[in-house]
């Protein structure tokens, strides 16, 4: 799914997956999401390594 953040310098373009984890049957895994954000585009990339 397509996520766009408004930064100060333009707009940051970013990728999104969520992934579950366990089965519906393991009451401890079942509510366990990993969300994760991916650079779309160079701009993006560029942007968040010059903060790293």
């Amino acid at each position: 799914m397509p996520f766009q953040f408004s930064a100060p310098q333009d707009v940051l373009s970013f990728i999104r997956t969520v992934t579950f984890f366990g089965t519906p049957v393991d009451v401890t895994l079942q509510e366990l999401a990993m969300e994760t954000f991916f650079p779309a585009d160079d701009f993006t990339r560029q942007a968040l390594a010059a903060q790293g």
